[in-house]
C-alpha cells in the first residue's frame, strides 16, 4: 500500500502545450525537493480535463508536499498553467507490491483503515534489525503515526528497518478495549510475514506517550493469560523503550489523565510535531470527561479489574528503558514509571515532545541503548 493523490484540473486548449512543456521540470523538482515522492502519471479524461495520479510513500510525505505548494520555480510554473482545480482526493493503493521492493511501503496488517504501518528498509539485502515505532496521543484518533516519521527517517539512516505502525484509537470504530491493544499486538506479529529482510531475532519496540504504554505492554505479552487480548505473541522484542509513556494505568485513571480533551475547543499541545485531526474532536470530547484511561478500558479499576491487570505493562524479562522529561506537563513523572525498568532516565528541561525530536540529546541516548540491546542478540 502507498498513498495516492488524485487531482483533477482543467486547462484551456490554448494553454495545453505550455502545461505539457512545464511538466518535466515539475517532476524533476518533485524528485529533488519532495521527500517520499514515488511517481506521477498524467491522464487526459476530456478535452480540457486532466487527472494527475501522484504516488507518495506515506501520509507524512503527502502532507509535507501539500504544505510546500509551489515553493520551487518549476512547480510554480506548472501550477500557473492550470485554469481550474476541480478536486483533490487522497487514497491508498493496495497493489503496489507488484512494483517490486521499495525503500518505504505502507502495508496493511488488517482490513481496517487504521490497521496499517509504514515499513522502511535500508539499502542492501539484510536481514536488518527492526525497530517498531508506536505513536501516542492519549490513545485517540486525534493523532497518528506521522508524529514519529522523523524518528523513522533517523533510524533508517542508521541502518535499521523500521515499522511505524498505526492502530485503531478512541474516537474511531474499533478503538478502545480491546481493539487498540489487539491491533498493536497484531501489528508487531505481522513482522513475521513482511519478508526475509527483517531479522526477527533482533526487534526493539519504541513508543511515545500512549504509545510508550503500548510498547511496554507489548514487551510483556508473554505473561498474559490466554483470555487476555494480545496473548500468545508470534514476535517478541528483545527490548522496549517508553518515551514519556503512560505506564501506571491505575494511577492515571484515578487522576483522570486526559480529561481536558473533553473541551472540543482546546488548543493542541505546545510543541506537538503534527496538528490534531479535528474530525475527531467531538467524538473524543464525548469520551474524555472521566479521563482517557477509563475510556480506553471501559471503566475504573474497580469496575474493570481484569482489564487493568491485563493492560498494565508486566515484567517478562524484556529490558525496558524509560525516558521522561522533567518539564513534561502532559504525563506526570509518577505515571511514567515502572519498578521493573532496566533503566530510567530523567531528562533535564525536556518537555513531552522533546523526547521524540531526533535532534534532542535524549534521542542519542535512546539509540545508543537500543543498539546495545540489539548487539547482545547479533548472530
Amino acid at each position: 500500500m502507498s498513498v495516492i493523490e488524485l487531482t483533477t484540473f482543467r486547462v484551456r486548449p490554448e494553454r495545453t502545450r505550455a502545461m505539457l512543456d512545464a511538466r518535466p521540470g515539475m517532476i524533476e523538482a518533485f524528485r529533488r525537493d519532495r521527500r517520499g515522492f514515488v511517481s506521477a502519471r498524467l491522464v487526459r479524461v476530456a478535452d480540457e480535463t486532466w487527472l494527475d495520479f501522484v504516488e507518495w510513500t506515506d501520509d507524512s510525505a503527502w502532507d509535507a508536499s501539500r504544505a510546500k505548494g509551489g515553493n520551487q520555480p518549476e512547480i510554480a510554473a506548472f501550477f500557473a498553467t492550470i485554469d481550474e482545480l476541480v478536486g483533490s482526493e487522497r487514497g491508498v493503493r493496495y497493489d503496489d507490491a507488484e512494483d517490486g521492493p521499495r525503500r518505504v511501503r505502507t502495508v496493511g496488517y488488517g482490513p481496517e483503515p487504521s490497521q496499517v504501518g509504514e515499513l522502511y528498509l535500508p539499502e542492501g539485502p539484510g536481514p536488518f534489525p527492526v525497530v517498531v515505532l508506536v505513536h501516542g496521543g492519549f490513545w485517540t484518533a486525534l493523532y497518528d503515526r506521522r508524529q514519529l516519521t522523523p524518528l523513522a527517517d533517523d533510524l533508517l539512516a542508521r541502518g535499521y528497518a523500521v515499522w511505524n505502525v498505526e492502530y485503531r484509537r478512541l474516537g474511531e470504530p474499533g478503538g478502545g478495549w480491546p481493539g487498540t491493544l489487539t491491533d498493536f499486538a497484531a501489528a508487531v506479529d505481522a513482522l513475521a510475514g513482511l519478508g526475509p529482510e527483517l531479522d526477527l531475532s533482533r526487534v526493539v519496540v519504541i513508543g511515545h506517550s500512549a504509545g510508550g504504554h503500548l510498547a511496554a505492554w507489548g514487551a510483556g505479552r508473554a505473561t498474559l493469560p490466554d483470555a487476555a487480548p494480545g496473548a500468545g505473541p508470534k514476535v517478541t522484542p528483545v527490548a522496549a523503550v517508553s518515551l514519556a509513556g503512560v505506564l501506571d494505568l491505575r494511577g492515571s485513571a484515578e487522576a483522570r489523565l486526559g480529561h481536558e480533551l473533553s473541551d472540543p475547543d482546546l488548543p493542541g499541545p505546545a510543541g506537538a510535531p503534527v496538528d490534531a485531526d479535528r474530525r475527531y474532536t467531538g467524538a473524543v470530547a464525548a469520551l474524555a470527561g472521566d479521563g482517557l484511561v477509563r475510556a480506553l478500558l471501559g471503566g475504573t479499576p474497580a469496575e474493570q479489574p481484569d482489564r487493568y491487570t491485563w493492560a498494565t505493562p508486566a515484567d517478562a524479562g524484556v529490558p525496558l528503558l524509560v525516558v521522561h522529561g522533567d518539564a513534561d506537563e502532559i504525563v506526570p513523572a509518577g505515571q511514567a514509571r515502572v519498578a521493573f525498568a532496566a533503566e530510567t532516565v530523567d531528562v533535564p528541561g525536556a518537555g513531552h515532545f522533546d523526547v521524540i525530536d531526533p535532534a534532542h540529546p535524549s534521542w542519542a541516548r535512546v539509540v545508543a541503548w537500543a543498539g546495545e540491546q540489539l548487539a547482545k542478540h547479533a548472530g
